[in-house]
């Protein structure tokens, strides 16, 4: 983007309260992210809570915890000292109402006593209304009404071009606005339009990188700076986010709440990665990035056109990489503080480290993992049915329990020192080949009776998991399931 040297860059997010964190958003902040660091700039955060009546604390909540959650660092606010608390505009209200002083006393606004729909430019009967309320002079306008009607932009018939970094030039008439348009309820009450054009201008925002859904505000974002005679912030409109049917992502068909895969066990850094990637990319077939590699490769020129694909499988084979990369303490550490965080108490598993780390190679996210490995977990009752315990239907009752207790005589003589994994699988099937029992009619009931489930880890890596004590306990619960 052009200027961006000779100017301190300076960038803003600005979602409003009136949701959750979407994922679009949270692409946009990180991409806003980046381009100031890369520049050695300011990121700001600003909370546009204009519509009072949608606005919510809770969405504000929702929106720093996910910036937060993503790893984003903003580098101002209106506090002094760190971390910043974000600009919000219904603290910013006096300059707005500056503003619009200035439109209306130069003529540029005026106030509309039209009816709701005659002020929105609607069309009644096929029939686009007439405001004449502009020909009506400020003088002739009582104290209340100056206080209490809302206020239009006048709209010249012009055109108005501008470089989109992303798209390229852009140009739009201003006959396709449908005439003047309301930019405040009130002067105390401002809409969307004009505030963002009078906080970007006072902030000193240099440059404008936002989504797609924003491209058809621009042309009345630079008609208000014109009049307002602000300097013009350079643009660029990110692609659309799209769902898996290249459909636009909706909360309606997809989950948009950036915090909502935190609760699915998505880690952050791969959430950063792959939202990175979402409508850009380096150049070359790298796929994995740590946050300060990306302010090092990032740049607005690699921002493709056309919408981004939200692909939930690319997530995950993504959090599975990033998975697969932690230490056995990183991974009990994280582990544990999801737990907490999820279920509300920590990890109820004796050994951890042998029993769910183990699981990383499989698990795509932290709820997969807790899922597939309830069996580990100090309260696990084996409430199965006994019928789980027969191998493919084929062995009897009597059979299952013929060999579950031939089993557990010789597990009883294994020594502590012998529970790894490869230690007990090389020893165990040995053992059962010198018996001729037949590895599956005799594993698969002792791996049902230690996890109570069809599918689940070797039952090599579970003993190891659940030690000898808890495994010999559940094969005798087994066991008993047969015999009973």
């Amino acid at each position: 983007m052009a200027n961006q040297d000779e100017k301190k860059v300076r960038v803003r997010i600005a979602p409003s309260p009136t949701g959750n964190l979407h994922v679009g958003t949270a692409r946009a902040a990180l991409f806003n992210e980046l381009f100031a660091k890369k520049h050695g700039g300011v990121f700001v955060v600003r909370i546009e809570d204009t519509d009072k009546a949608r606005s919510k604390p809770e969405f504000e909540k929702n929106i720093i915890e996910g910036l937060t959650w993503l790893g984003l660092t903003w580098d101002e606010g209106p506090d002094i000292g760190g971390p910043y608390a974000p600009y919000r505009q219904s603290e910013r209200g006096d300059t707005y109402t500056a503003a619009l002083q200035k439109l209306i006393h130069e003529d540029k606004a005026y106030f509309c006593s039209c009816l709701p729909g005659r002020q929105a430019g609607k069309a009644t009967d096929g029939v686009k209304p007439v405001c004449g309320c502009g020909g009506v002079s400020l003088d002739k306008r009582t104290v209340e009404q100056q206080q209490t009607l809302p206020i239009k932009l006048r709209v010249p018939s012009q055109i108005i071009s501008f470089r989109d970094a992303v798209r390229g030039e852009v140009t739009t008439s201003t006959d396709t606005f449908g005439g003047d348009f309301v930019i405040a309820r009130s002067k105390s009450d401002p809409l969307f339009h004009l505030a963002v054009v009078v906080d970007d201008a006072l902030m000193d925002i240099t440059h404008v990188i936002r989504g797609e859904d924003h491209l058809s505000n621009t042309a009345k974002h630079i008609l208000l700076q014109m009049a307002l005679g602000y300097a013009q912030p350079e643009y660029a409109h990110l692609p659309l986010l799209l769902d898996e049917k290249r459909a636009k992502l909706s909360k309606r068909k997809s989950e948009t709440n950036l915090l909502a895969y935190r609760k699915a066990g998505y880690l952050p850094e791969a959430m950063l990665n792959y939202l990175a990637f979402l409508g850009w990319n380096p150049g070359d077939e790298r796929e994995f990035f740590t946050h300060e590699e990306l302010i090092e490769e990032f740049s607005v020129e690699r921002v493709q056109k056309g919408g981004a694909i939200f692909s939930l499988s690319k997530l995950q084979a993504m959090n599975k990489h990033y998975l697969r990369l932690k230490t056995p303490e990183q991974f009990i550490h994280e582990a544990t503080a999801y737990s907490t965080a999820t279920f509300g108490e920590p990890l109820r598993v004796s050994n951890p480290t042998s029993s769910l780390f183990a699981e990383r190679e499989r698990a795509a996210t932290w709820q997969e993992l807790f899922d597939n490995t309830t069996y580990y977990r100090d309260d696990w009752q084996p409430d199965y049915p006994p019928a789980l315990l027969l191998w493919k239907g084929k062995l009897t009752r009597e059979g299952t329990a013929e060999r579950l207790k031939k089993f557990i005589e010789y597990f009883k003589q294994l020594a502590e020192e012998n529970f790894k994994k490869d230690q007990l699988q090389d020893l165990l099937l040995k053992w059962i080949d010198n018996e001729s029992l037949g590895r599956g009619e005799t594993l698969w009931p002792v791996r049902a009776a230690l996890t109570g489930l069809e599918q689940s880890q070797s039952p090599f890596e579970v003993m190891e998991g659940l030690g000898k004590a808890k495994s010999l306990e559940r094969l005798q619960i087994g066991y008993q399931k047969m015999v009973e």
